[in-house]
Order: C-alpha cells, then sequence, then structure tokens
C-alpha cells in the first residue's frame, strides 16, 4: 500500500504581517495578526521565512526541496511544530472534516463547568459594553490641544499654584479628609472615582487611536468581585515603538494626575460645601489609590505592561517564572537542566529576582484576599472562598512545583548544592519543631503599694507647709495647709443668709396666717445650714494630712504664699518599702506561663537597675479595660487598645494582669515607672505555638 502524501495546510487570507521592534538579541521580529480573534503572535525570522514562502496543497517533501532551492534548510522534524503551532492556534482554513473535527475536541476539552470557571475567573472577569472605535476615530482630532506642549505646562502651572495654596491652608485641607467617612462621603468618593475612571480609560484609549491602534471594546471587570473600568488597548502590539507602547500605558495615571492637579487648584476657591468635599476626592484619594494598584508590576495593570516595554521584555511574566523554576531547581534541588531560553546575565538576574519578588507579592496578596472574602462574604461562601484563595493559587502553585521535584528524583544525585539545601531545610525543621526556653515579654508598670498624688478640690493658696521633701512623714501628720478667699467669701455669705433667714423666721413666728411662708422659711433654712456643713467640710480637706507612712516630694513648682490649680498635683505621698510589679499578658503566651516563675522587670528609662523578682499571682480572668493609660498604644504604649463610647480604655484582645508583689524592696521612686516584664515560660515549639493559635481561631470563627 503506497504511503499517504501529507499535504501543507492553507494559510488564512485574512492573516496579517506587521514589522514590529526588534527583538532583545537585535534580530529582527514580526506581528502575526487574527483580525477574527483579535490576537497577535510574535514570530520571528524562522517563521516570518515559512509563512512569506508557504505554498498551500503541496506535499511537505516538496515544498522543502523548494525551500531548499532558494537557500532555506528545514528538515520535516522542524517543520512540524510550525503546522502543529498554526493548527492549534486556529490559523489554517478548515475546509476538511478532520479539521472541524480538531476544532470541536479543542473547544470541547477547553470548555470547564461552571465551579472551575468560577475559580478560574472570579478574579478578573470581564464585561465588553461598548465598541468605541468608530466614535473615537470621530471625536479624536477635538482633543488635540489636551495633548499640547502648553496644555501640558497650564496644568502643571495650575498644580504648583494649587499646591501652595493648599500648603497654605493646610489643616482646613486635611480636615476634609474626615468627612469621607460618612455615608455622604462614600457616596461622593464612589461618582469621584467613576468619573476619574471613566477618563482614565478614555486617555488609554484616545492615545492608542491617535498612534493608529484599534480599540475593539470598552467594558467592566470584576476584579475579586469589585467593579473596575477596563479598556482593550491588544492592537497596541503592532506598534514598532516601544515608547509609542508606553505613552498608551501611562496614559491613564496622566489623566488623574491632570485631573487631581486642576482639582487642587480649585479646591482653595470653591465654597465649603460638597463641590469641595469632591474636588478634595479628586486631589487627594482617587488618584492616589489609582497609582497604588496601576503602578504595581507584579499584577497584569499598567505598571506591569510599562515595566515590559521599558525592559524590552515581551511575556515578562512566564518567562521569568520559567527562569525562576530554572534558577530554584539548579541551585536549590542540584538538578541540571537545559535554560528556557539564552540571555545576557544581566537580564537573567532580572527575571530571577522579579520572578521572585512576584512571587512573595502574590502571596501576600493572595492571602489578604482570602481574609478579605472570607470577612465580606457570608460566612459559608467565606468559608469556601477562602479556601479557594488559600489551596488553588497558594497550595496548588507550589505542590505542582514539588511535584516536578519528585519526578526528577531519578535523574537526581547528591551534589555541593542539594547537600547544603538539605542542610539548610533540617535546620528549619529542627528551629521551628525543637521545644526553646520560651521567655515571654510583657508590658508592665512598677508603682508604690501605697501611693498618693494630691489635687485640692478648690483653687486655693498654699498658708503652711509642714515637711521637706524627701522626708519620711507618718500617718495623720499635717502636711499642708491651704487657704482659699474665695470659699472663706462664700462660707460668711452663707452665713449671713442663715441669719436673715433666722430673722425672718422669728419674726412670722406669732402669725398663723402666715404659716405657708414659715415653711418656706424654714426649708430654705435647712438647705443653707446643709450648704454651710458642705463648705466647712471643704475647708477641713485644706488642712491635708498623711493618709499612710511614707516619703513625700512636693512638686517644684510650688511653694507657701502660691496659688494652686485644682487640675494639678500639689505633692506625691510613696511607701517607699512596699512596691508592686503589674504586668499584661496576651492570651497566646498565658498557657505558657507559670506560677512563681522568674522574672526581671527592665525600666524603660533605662536609668535605674533591673528589678530580679518571681511572679506572685496570674489573674485567670481578662482585663477588658486597661486602668494604667501610658501602656496603652493611644498614649504611647504597646498594648493595644481604642477609647469606647464612656471614654474608657479599651482592649483590643485579651490580657490577664500578672502582679509581683515587692514587699521590703526599697526604691526612690516618685512616680510609678514603666517597663518590661521578662519572665521564663514553658519550652514549646514554633510549630506547636502556630498550630494552638491556628486551632484557636478555627474554634473562634466555627460559631455560625
Amino acid at each position: 500500500m503506497p504511503e499517504q502524501k501529507i499535504l501543507l495546510p492553507k494559510i488564512r487570507n485574512d492573516l496579517k504581517l506587521l514589522e514590529t521592534s526588534v527583538a532583545e538579541d537585535g534580530s529582527k521580529r514580526w506581528l502575526l495578526f487574527d483580525p477574527i480573534q483579535n490576537k497577535y503572535f510574535n514570530i520571528g525570522i524562522d517563521a516570518f521565512e515559512l509563512i512569506s514562502k508557504w505554498q498551500n496543497n503541496i506535499e511537505i517533501e516538496e515544498f522543502i526541496e523548494k525551500l531548499k532551492q532558494k537557500d532555506y534548510d528545514i528538515d520535516k522534524e522542524s517543520l512540524q511544530p510550525f503546522i502543529e503551532f498554526l493548527k492549534n492556534n486556529n490559523l489554517i482554513l478548515c475546509e476538511e472534516n478532520q479539521d472541524i473535527q480538531r476544532i470541536k475536541n479543542v473547544h470541547k476539552q477547553s470548555k470547564q463547568n461552571i465551579f472551575k470557571w468560577l475559580i478560574h475567573n472570579y478574579l478578573f472577569i470581564r464585561f465588553p459594553l461598548v465598541k468605541p472605535d468608530k466614535w473615537l476615530e470621530e471625536n479624536k482630532h477635538r482633543i488635540n490641544f489636551l495633548y499640547s506642549k502648553l496644555w501640558q505646562n497650564i496644568i502643571f502651572f495650575l498644580g504648583f499654584i494649587g499646591i501652595i495654596f493648599v500648603l497654605r491652608d493646610w489643616e482646613n485641607f486635611i480636615s476634609t479628609f474626615m468627612y469621607m467617612f460618612t455615608k455622604e462621603g462614600f457616596f461622593y468618593y464612589f461618582l469621584s472615582l467613576l468619573f476619574v475612571k471613566s477618563f482614565h480609560e478614555l486617555g488609554h484609549a484616545f492615545t492608542a487611536k491617535r498612534l493608529g491602534c484599534k480599540v475593539p471594546t470598552m467594558g467592566v471587570a470584576l476584579l475579586v468581585l469589585f467593579p473596575v473600568l477596563y479598556t482593550d488597548t491588544t492592537d497596541a502590539w503592532k506598534l514598532k515603538s516601544k515608547y509609542q507602547r508606553l505613552q498608551i500605558v501611562v496614559a491613564g495615571m496622566k489623566v488623574e494626575l491632570y485631573i487631581a492637579l486642576i482639582a487642587t487648584f480649585l479646591w482653595s476657591f470653591a465654597p465649603i460645601g460638597i463641590f469641595k468635599s469632591i474636588l478634595f476626592i479628586l486631589a487627594t484619594t482617587s488618584w492616589i489609590s489609582s497609582i497604588l494598584i496601576n503602578i504595581s508590576p507584579f499584577l497584569r495593570f499598567d505598571g506591569y505592561y510599562a515595566l515590559s516595554d521599558i525592559s524590552d521584555s515581551k511575556n515578562l511574566q512566564p518567562r521569568s517564572f520559567a527562569m525562576a523554576r530554572w534558577f530554584i531547581r539548579k541551585n536549590i534541588l542540584g538538578v541540571e537542566e537545559e535554560i528556557p531560553e539564552v540571555l545576557s546575565n544581566k537580564k537573567q538576574k532580572f527575571f530571577i529576582a522579579y520572578a521572585i519578588s512576584t512571587w512573595i507579592y502574590r502571596f501576600f496578596l493572595f492571602l489578604g484576599i482570602a481574609i478579605l472574602v472570607y470577612y465580606y462574604a457570608f460566612k459559608v461562601l467565606g468559608i469556601i472562598l477562602f479556601l479557594v484563595e488559600i489551596i488553588w493559587f497558594i497550595f496548588l502553585p507550589v505542590y505542582k512545583e514539588l511535584k516536578v521535584w519528585w519526578m526528577k528524583r531519578k535523574v537526581l544525585t547528591f551534589n555541593k548544592k542539594n547537600k547544603i539545601s538539605l542542610l539548610i531545610f533540617l535546620i528549619f525543621i529542627l528551629i521551628i519543631f525543637l521545644p526553646w526556653n520560651s521567655n515571654i515579654k510583657m508590658p508592665a508598670i512598677i508603682e508604690s503599694e501605697n501611693y498618693f498624688e494630691y489635687y485640692t478640690s478648690e483653687d486655693a493658696f498654699i498658708e503652711n507647709i509642714f515637711f521637706t521633701n524627701g522626708e519620711e512623714v507618718k500617718k495623720d501628720q499635717l502636711l499642708l495647709k491651704l487657704k482659699s478667699p474665695q470659699l472663706e467669701y462664700k462660707i460668711s455669705q452663707v452665713k449671713e443668709e442663715i441669719e436673715l433667714s433666722q430673722l425672718e423666721l422669728n419674726r412670722q413666728a406669732g402669725f398663723k396666717e402666715n404659716l405657708d411662708k414659715r415653711f418656706i422659711l424654714e426649708e430654705s433654712l435647712l438647705k443653707k445650714t446643709n450648704e454651710l456643713e458642705g463648705l466647712k467640710k471643704v475647708t477641713e480637706k485644706f488642712e491635708v494630712k498623711a493618709s499612710f507612712d511614707g516619703k513625700i516630694y512636693l512638686f517644684d513648682s510650688y511653694k507657701e504664699n502660691q496659688w494652686v490649680n485644682k487640675k494639678e498635683p500639689i505633692f506625691v505621698l510613696y511607701d517607699n518599702t512596699n512596691f508592686k510589679i503589674t504586668g499584661f499578658c496576651n492570651e497566646n503566651d498565658l498557657n505558657l506561663l507559670k506560677e512563681n516563675a522568674k522574672s526581671k522587670f527592665i525600666f524603660n528609662s533605662g536609668d535605674l537597675n533591673d528589678i530580679f523578682s518571681n511572679i506572685t499571682t496570674i489573674s485567670r480572668v481578662s482585663v477588658p479595660y486597661l486602668e494604667y493609660p501610658e501602656l496603652s498604644s493611644n498614649f504611647g504604649g504597646t498594648i493595644p487598645t481604642r477609647e469606647d463610647s464612656n471614654k474608657r480604655v479599651k482592649t483590643e484582645q485579651a490580657y490577664y494582669k500578672i502582679t509581683i508583689d515587692l514587699d521590703n524592696y526599697e526604691l526612690d521612686l516618685k512616680s510609678r515607672k514603666v517597663g518590661v516584664l521578662v519572665s521564663q515560660g514553658e519550652s514549646s515549639s514554633i510549630i506547636s505555638r502556630v498550630f494552638k493559635k491556628a486551632v484557636s481561631i478555627v474554634i473562634r470563627e466555627s460559631g455560625f
């Protein structure tokens, strides 16, 4: 039976060959454009030669012979991959049943069930809304001025003036930020964002159109189920100049920056109201948030394509990922395999550094998205989406790479590189699995068990001081005598009013017809008498006595015959032989803490020696409110807190009070001091701590 001859497939006539910028090695490149699929294929000089000399419906052997006659040498094995490339990308005419059946099979294999489709696409789903190419073509001449040097200079000048005005009125400018946290503020923020993003995308679209590119669609994309606008500028690949492609990429951010500069200028002249708030949003939050997202080169946004063009690296991510995998397998696994592509040493290092940075960025990004969708979706959906993020986008890529490592075990031999990797891995395992002596650090405070700061109840002046600074005083010893002329004047007034009321009451004693008036006078007299007793009790407090044995210090600014403010302390009295340390242990370390554990208190000020002692008591009930403001994050401390509606300092997580009694421990502390309490805890491994924390989170979040 004669061997069946294989004919060359027919290449579609509607395909276009476009010359583009040179390759990284300086060789010429072309783009093969498929107008039906709106796809561009990068091809080198070999593929270009084959397409330009292609002849439909002739045998492969005959085609190879004709190529040899034209001084182009290629064998059948080398030609076959190019034919497969044409078939797999539907670049040939389908005239036979086998070609149609092949397309059906490819389409059938590419179809996914709804679950898999959602997993792959819920991070970014596109919905084309309009085909703007014709409208852009008709209107691009109307905005020529917006691309002129004059317009750019006008914008920068207005922006410079606006920034100067804003800096002069900075307090009012920054106070506008708080308006955004109202319901009305969020609504106007959304409208402003829609306005800015629309012009952002028009910036891409008009710039692409001015450079001769087609803009087939514009629409809405769901980025983690959050709607964002997008513009299809795929046609920009046909541009030879990377700087022209870069113009299209940065056009959106450039438009937002121009809008921000104009808004900054107008803000200073706008009247207070809604319009001024919208200008603030346009001048600050909208374009800053846009830049933070768009400028990142680790996701396929403007920053990624800008970096691709600047570095002249087509398909930057897949190429760099392949290079990084080769680098890791070579230097960690110790496997010698063929390099994905030959690049300069500088470009190779750039690809590897970019890929590793992208993996690290994506790990934290996907982890953050997982936590975000968990908390913002209802419980069941949140758990499902969380697991999808963690398993599909973090664990699965790692699993696939480890699977490749396992498959290469047959060709793997021990060498210097994998021995070092194995040693580092074993050290890491030991670090996380071996129990270590656990020193637990806790924010703490030291103070006298008997401590008293005296504040006067009324504005007064110091009449007599009966002690000297640093003196040891005894309980009930007279310390201070204050005098308040205002209080004395008030007492004399009340006494006069009592005398007058008494006289009036005596005058009404013999008149029965004035009985009602008598009752009123008696009630008034009783009130005045009670008021006088209260004032006398206040004056009794002006003779200040020691409430316990201790050491006393008068604050430096006070002396006899000096007026004092009731909002400021006058002296401090403390027992300098009995002190206590109060620490606060967070819930994660509480189980590791032992009764009577050795501890060390380190003063934050660093001017006093450390105090060594043992823990006296460990509270088993957490403290919801913090009694020492200096330990609170609101006042520069390390315990995360917030103020509740009653202005009380509330801890953000559970903290337990740890107490150490320092009986007969002499210290010369005029006030309580902040420090760190370091205590010995039970030995535990890092992995056990992580496991316990994970279990506690699962238990906490398991309630529906």
